[in-house]
């Protein structure tokens, strides 16, 4: 090994044999020193026997000896013997001059000959070495050399005490050592579980297909590396300091070894791609916002059904798969991640609907003894008990009871139609609808459709009637709230009343509205009217409409605190009822099955119709079967009894042929399917 300079000339041995060799040079005209000088050599162990006979080739340089050769001549060849022993002092006759240094010259060579021999082999031997003092493992200072220590510590094997993955691989070569702790890693170390909250539902995310690496080369050149001196250039020499601190490091790693433990990269592909494929599905739910909705109305217990309220959420699906990201670049591969979401309240809560909800308005009529008619009412009730309107939604009373039918479950009874009184399918329900628009009003909802009668329904008060007929007149109104409205009718049988409610979100402070009407203006009755009866016989009468006279009303909502105090009257509408006159048919029917003339302005028989009488035959004709058995004096007595007390008549108007002509009855509780002549200028 190369010694760096300098670094023979430390120890102390070396110093002590150039003294001892140089002494006899400093006296040499001194016989005992030059014998000194002779026993130095033999003072040094296993030195190499000098060479003397070098001494005479050293001296056969002497200038003055090659000198003297030369001018001899012939001679020389015998005088070469004794020039080279005056080296050594001996006289030379023939010598013209001897040379006195001579002995002293050969003697100073052959002690730097026997000097540099030894020194060669002390250096050789190690004795010029540079040593470096160490600690080994046990605690021991000792000195070695730095060669000693390099190439101790310049092994192609792990030092003792290296653990990798708890594995010792000290003394193990690269090779063994990586087959040793490939050995112990597994192929897929750990399950990668991420699961995605979402609203306390938890999905999970499919993530077998990832692979891992491991950096079990990484970690073996590390371990390897640790305190191990570089590799030296030619000429190099390690540098002592770094030298020891590294041996002394090794020495150590006997008692505390230095443990190593290998990791693993996880590659997962796409992790954007698959958290969108699992977010995917709930999106559109999940964004979804539902207000609480009443589903139905228990109408024997006045509760709501209600169907709770639904929170809806936008997915953030970038921020999500970012933060998956994150965990595995922290090494965290079993958790779960709550999906970022941005909040979408309800506008209506199972709460607000339970607080707020109430009764906003209703009204209750009451009925004749009528059974046809009240179980037509009855059943228009049942069709519309229970309706839910939307915000915005419309409601109408013919969509909603259906066509007066009697699969629909509608018997006939009087109902007004063209300005009289005839038998029909449904006759009656118009005092539901009145009975529904009167609450309606009550709830404060808007009117989009109504109509009044002909006259003036005795059930309600004059100007708050709601008429309706299939499918030309309706009744509708609109939901303008901003939260569900439930419509409750149902017909009483046992007070024979019709009764309405309109429930949603109630009034402010405890409110509520009142209807009232006023009679603004009334005109007389229309003179009597006289139409042709061609089943009635000559000279009967029957009156097909009574006398009505005209009204206008006007309707007002009032507004009452929670005291039952009057806080404000806001005008509504005005409703006008055209006059009508009496309405007389007049039979025209002659016993010979001709028809009479009738003079249409008095109804007065001015002559017979002229038509030629029909000849007998043996069966009679139908239609004159009952002319001959029915009196005169009693046929109106069936069709035409007195008017019942709830007729909507504002003040009676006088018969004027009560002996031949008594008035016909209206039906009872007044109004029914249909009207004429009726009008109302509705506000909005």
């Amino acid at each position: 090994m190369k010694k760096k300079a300098g670094q023979g000339q430390g120890g102390s041995k070396p110093s002590e044999v150039r003294s001892t060799a140089l002494v006899p040079v400093q006296n040499t005209n001194n016989k005992p020193a030059a014998s000194k000088s002779k026993s130095a050599p033999a003072s040094v162990k296993e030195e190499p026997e000098f060479d003397y006979k070098s001494l005479g080739k050293i001296s056969s340089g002497d200038k003055t000896s090659k000198s003297r050769s030369t001018k001899s001549g012939k001679k020389s060849g015998s005088n070469s013997s004794a020039n080279s022993g005056s080296a050594y002092g001996f006289s030379n006759k023939k010598s013209k001059k001897k040379n006195p240094f001579a002995p002293i010259i050969a003697i100073a060579a052959a002690v730097i000959l026997v000097a540099g021999a030894v020194a060669a082999l002390l250096y050789y031997t190690g004795v010029f070495e540079e040593k470096v003092e160490v600690t080994l493992a046990d605690g021991t200072v000792t000195k070695i050399t730095t060669e000693e220590a390099y190439a101790e510590l310049a092994t192609d094997k792990f030092y003792a005490g290296t653990v990798i993955n708890g594995i010792d691989v000290g003394g193990m070569t690269y090779d063994e050592a990586l087959n040793a702790v490939t050995n112990t890693v597994p192929d897929k170390p750990l399950s990668i579980d991420i699961r995605l909250s979402l609203a306390g539902k938890l999905l999970y995310l499919d993530f077998s297909d990832a692979t891992f690496e491991y950096n079990t080369k990484q970690i073996l050149d590390e371990a390897y590396a640790m305190y191990r001196p570089a590799p030296l250039a030619e000429g190099e020499e390690p540098d002592p300091v770094a030298l020891v601190e590294n041996y002394n490091n090794v020495q150590q790693l006997k008692n505390t070894p230095l443990t190593y433990e290998t990791a693993y990269t996880v590659h997962i592909e796409s992790v954007t791609e698959r958290i969108n494929k699992v977010l995917g599905l709930y999106v559109d739910e999940f964004a979804l916002v539902k207000d609480a909705t009443i589903e139905k109305f228990d109408t024997d217990t006045h509760e709501f059904v209600i169907s709770p309220e639904k929170t809806g959420y936008a997915i953030d699906v970038e921020a999500t798969a970012k933060e998956v990201k994150a965990l595995f670049d922290s090494k965290v591969y079993t958790a779960v991640v709550e999906v970022p979401t941005e909040i979408k309240e309800p506008q209506v809560t199972e709460a607000m609907i339970r607080e707020n909800f109430g009764l906003m308005g209703d009204c209750s009529t009451s009925c004749s003894n009528n059974s046809n008619r009240n179980s037509n009412i009855s059943q228009a009730c049942d069709n519309m008990n229970g309706t839910i309107l939307a915000p915005g939604e419309v409601f109408s009373f013919n969509q909603t009871v259906g066509e007066r039918t009697a699969a629909n479950g509608f018997k006939e009874a009087t109902v007004i139609l063209g300005g009289q009184y005839e038998q029909g399918l449904g006759g009656g329900i118009c005092q539901a609808s009145t009975t529904l628009y009167n609450a309606v009003l009550e709830a404060n909802l808007a009117i989009v459709e109504r109509n009044n009668h002909a006259w003036p329904s005795d059930y309600v008060q004059t100007g708050l009637d709601a008429t309706v007929d299939w499918p030309a007149l309706d009744f509708k109104f609109k939901n303008d709230t901003d939260y569900q409205v439930v419509i409750v009718t149902w017909f009483d049988w046992d007070d024979r009343t019709v009764n309405a409610e309109i429930y949603g979100q109630k009034l402010p402070d405890g409110q509520y509205i009142e209807i009232e009407a006023e009679i603004t203006s009334m005109t007389d009755a229309g003179p009597d009217e006289y139409v042709e009866d061609r089943e009635l016989p000559v000279g009967q009468t029957k009156t097909i409409r009574q006398a009505h006279q005209g009204i206008t009303a006007k309707a007002y909502k009032v507004w009452y605190n929670s005291d039952g105090e009057e806080i404000d009257r806001v005008y509504y509408n005005t409703t006008t009822y055209y006059a009508y006159g009496r309405r007389i048919g007049v039979g025209v029917l002659n016993p010979d099955g001709t028809y009479a003339t009738m003079d249409k302005n008095t109804g007065e028989i001015t002559s017979p119709i002229m038509t030629t009488t029909p000849v007998p035959t043996p069966t009679p004709e139908p239609t004159a079967t009952p002319a001959p058995t029915e009196p005169p004096e009693t046929t109106p007595a069936p069709t035409d009894p007195p008017p019942p007390t709830d007729t909507p008549v504002p003040t009676p108007t006088p018969e004027p042929d009560p002996p031949t002509d008594p008035p016909a009855p209206e039906p009872e509780g007044g109004g029914g399917e249909g009207g004429e002549g009726g009008g109302g200028e509705a506000t909005p």
